[in-house]
């Protein structure tokens, strides 16, 4: 009697287990799947998508900006920043993900420095901070344009640092894994490529969010911007400076 009542819950619970699997198989497999960037695809909170051997993306959480800011003769217009999570990640995007975790090498020379250390000894410094990715992550992106009003070349970049929440902060050039657009054109100052008189480009941020953060909603939004220099003779034409946005509300 035993024995047929251990088969029969077995076979009770493991069907349960099947089905449910099947159940998330299917659901998984109504996502609808794109070749391009996935976050351009979600709209409202709750939308799926998945990514050709990239990701599912999710919307958690969308804040809509549209407002502008200028530091003459530049003008940022932020869009929209959103917090958006990644499942069922390929081993690749987890590899290639772990390289924005942890300290730049640029965070890790202004920290150890002072140590005396080598670049090599830096960079391993660098190396060992780094964390695995799991099978889920999330990330806080911002969708902004920029345009030059000058009739001149302007060299600049329009976000250097930026700080969600009064709290947590990223070096941009370092973190930010989505390269189109403005940030295409050279997120260091070497590679930048300068604006064009007139020319206005738009740009896509994605910052990931150290699970240990516990995240959960946006309040608030700064970011602090490049010096303004001439385009041919590098002269510094207007410090940078920080602008602050409150998302509570919107």
């Amino acid at each position: 009697m035993l024995i047929c009542l251990n088969v029969i819950a077995f076979n009770y619970y493991g069907s349960d287990k099947t089905e449910k699997g099947k159940n998330a198989e299917d659901k998984e497999s109504k996502i609808p799947e794109v070749q391009e960037y996935g976050g351009t695809h979600l709209k409202k909170v709750g939308d799926k998508v998945r990514q050709k051997n990239w990701a599912i993306f999710t919307l958690l959480e969308t804040k809509s900006i549209n407002e502008s800011f200028e530091l003459t003769p530049m003008v940022i217009t932020i869009k929209d920043i959103r917090r958006i999570q990644l499942s069922s990640l390929t081993d690749e995007v987890k590899e290639e993900f772990k390289y924005y975790t942890g300290l730049s090498f640029e965070e890790a020379y202004s920290i150890y420095y002072k140590e005396n250390l080598s670049m090599e000894e830096i960079d391993q410094k660098a190396a060992l901070s780094k964390t695995d990715i799991d099978d889920e992550v999330s990330y806080l992106e911002i969708t902004y344009s920029v345009e030059n009003k000058d009739s001149k070349e302007i060299q600049f970049f329009s976000m250097e640092n930026v700080t969600f929440n009064d709290d947590l902060t990223y070096e941009v050039p370092s973190k930010n894994f989505i390269h189109s657009g403005d940030t295409f054109m050279g997120t260091k100052k070497v590679s930048r490529s300068d604006y064009q008189p007139g020319e206005t480009r738009n740009g896509t941020i994605g910052l990931l969010v150290d699970p240990e953060e516990n995240f959960d909603r946006l309040d608030s939004f700064s970011f602090t911007t490049d010096d303004i220099a001439d385009g041919e003779s590098h002269e510094l034409l207007v410090e940078g400076t920080s602008f602050e946005i409150p998302l509570k509300g919107k």
